[in-house]
C-alpha cells in the first residue's frame, strides 16, 4: 500500500506534469491534458490521505477517481494513432490504474493454493468440463457426444462470449443444444450471452427463485463496494454493469427439493451471500462441485490474478458481495460436502487433497480468511 504523502506527492506530480505537457502539447490533446491535470488537483486537494473523520472525499473515492481517470487515458491511448501521445496516454493510463490499485486495502487473506493443487485438464471426470471466458468460467455436463437435448451449460459468462461457448459446445456434442442452461447467478459476467445462446438454442433457462427479479427486469443488484481493496477489479467495480437482463419467457424455477429436471444425479445447493438466490451444484456419487461465486479459487479483486489465474482459495469476489454472514455460511456448507474436485466462477479448476485442506481452513476461519478488511455490506462484523 503506498504511503499517504507519497500518495499525496504523486498526485501533485500527476497534476503538475498533465498541466505542463498540455502547455507544451499542440493539437486536439492540449486541452483534455490540461482539464484531466486541473481535475486531479481539484480532488487530491479535497482528499484526505489519512482515514479518520474530516472534511473532503476519503481515499476510496480518490482511487475510484484515479482508476476512473486512468481507464480513461488507457483507452484514450489505445484509439490514438500517433505514436508519441498513444505511448504517453497508455502508460499515464497503466500508472494511474497502478496507484489505484497500490493504494487500496489488501483484500480477503485468503488460503494459497499450490499449483498440485490445479486440475491437469480442463474436464474433470467424463462428462463434466470447464471454459474460461476471459475473467470468469462456464460448464459442461454432459458426455462427450452427448445427443440433442441431453447435455446442460452453466452459466454464461461475459458479454462476447457466445461466439466461444458455442465453438466449444460444437467441438464436444456437434450439433446438438442443450436440454437447459443452469445460472448459478445473474450477475453481469455470468450472463454476458445468456440471452444469445438461450435464443440460438431455444434453451430454458433455470434459476433460484430469489434470483429471478434480477432476470426479469425487475430489480437491479446493490452498488458494489471497491473499498473491499485487492486490486484493480475491485476498484473499477463501480464502473460494471448491474441492471437487470429480461429473460422472462426463457426463465424456469429450480424445483424446490434440489433437483434439476433432466440432469440424474446432480443437485441445486442455496449457496446465497453473493447474491440472494445464488445457487452451487453438486454431484455426490463423484464428489464433483460447480461452486459458482460462493467459493473463487483466485483473487478476482486483482486484475492481475484474475487475468493470469493465480491459485488461491476465497470466498467470493468481495466486491459485489452484499451478505457475508450468509457467504460465510454458504463456504461452510460445500466444505461440509468434503468435495474431490470443484469449478468456480472464477479461478482454475481443483482437485485432490491439498484442496480439501485448503477448503476446510477457509470454511473454519472464515472471519479471519474470508472477509475484506472494510466493506459496506459487513460493517458490524468487521468491527466486531
Amino acid at each position: 500500500m503506498i504511503p499517504p504523502r507519497l500518495h499525496a506527492a504523486l498526485d501533485a506530480a500527476s497534476a503538475a506534469g498533465l498541466v505542463l505537457l498540455a502547455l507544451r502539447w499542440p493539437g486536439r490533446l492540449s486541452r483534455p491534458l490540461a482539464l484531466a491535470g486541473l481535475g486531479v488537483a481539484a480532488y487530491s486537494l479535497a482528499t484526505r490521505y489519512r482515514e479518520g473523520p474530516g472534511r473532503g472525499i476519503g481515499l476510496a473515492q480518490h482511487r475510484l477517481l484515479d482508476a476512473a481517470q486512468g481507464a480513461a487515458c488507457l483507452a484514450a491511448g489505445l484509439r490514438e494513432e500517433r505514436p508519441g501521445p498513444r505511448a504517453f496516454l497508455t502508460g499515464y493510463g497503466q500508472f494511474s490504474l497502478a496507484a489505484a490499485a497500490l493504494s487500496g486495502p489488501p483484500g480477503p487473506q485468503g488460503v494459497a493454493l499450490p499449483a498440485t493443487a490445479v486440475a491437469g485438464a480442463e474436464a474433470i471426470g467424463p462428462d463434466l468440463a470447464r471454459l474460461r471466458c476471459g475473467i470468469v468460467n462456464v460448464a459442461f455436463i454432459g458426455q462427450p457426444g452427448a445427443g440433442d437435448r441431453e447435455w446442460f451449460l452453466v452459466d454464461a459468462a461475459i458479454a462476447g462470449s457466445a461466439p466461444f461457448i458455442r465453438a466449444a459446445a460444437r467441438h464436444r456434442y456437434g450439433d446438438a443444444r442443450p436440454a437447459a442452461i443452469l445460472l448459478t447467478h445473474g450477475h453481469f459476467d455470468h450472463v454476458g450471452a445468456l440471452e444469445q445462446l438461450a435464443r440460438d438454442w431455444d434453451a430454458p433457462v433455470y434459476a433460484h427463485p430469489l434470483e429471478q427479479p434480477f432476470l426479469d427486469g425487475s430489480w437491479s443488484y446493490l452498488p458494489p463496494a471497491p473499498e473491499v481493496g485487492g486490486g484493480l477489479m475491485a476498484e473499477l467495480s463501480p464502473l460494471f454493469p448491474r441492471r437487470p437482463i429480461e429473460i422472462r419467457d426463457r426463465l424456469r424455477e429450480l424445483p424446490q427439493d434440489g433437483s434439476i429436471p433432466g440432469l440424474e444425479g446432480w443437485r441445486w445447493i442455496h449457496t446465497p451471500g453473493h447474491t440472494p438466490g445464488h445457487v452451487s451444484f453438486w454431484h455426490e456419487a463423484t464428489g464433483r462441485l460447480i461452486a459458482g461465486d460462493a467459493i473463487s479459487t483466485t483473487q478476482q479483486e486483482s486484475l492481475c490474478s484474475a487475468a493470469l489465474q493465480i491459485p488461491k482459495l476465497q470466498g467470493p469476489p468481495a466486491y459485489f458481495t452484499t451478505d457475508w454472514e450468509a457467504a460465510g455460511e454458504s463456504v461452510r456448507r460445500l466444505a461440509a460436502l468434503h468435495p474431490q474436485a470443484m469449478i468456480a466462477g472464477h479461478g482454475p479448476a481443483v482437485e485432490g487433497p491439498e484442496f480439501q485442506a485448503a477448503l476446510n481452513e477457509l470454511a473454519r476461519n472464515f472471519t479471519a480468511l474470508g472477509l475484506p478488511h472494510d466493506s459496506r455490506y459487513a460493517a458490524a462484523r468487521l468491527t466486531a
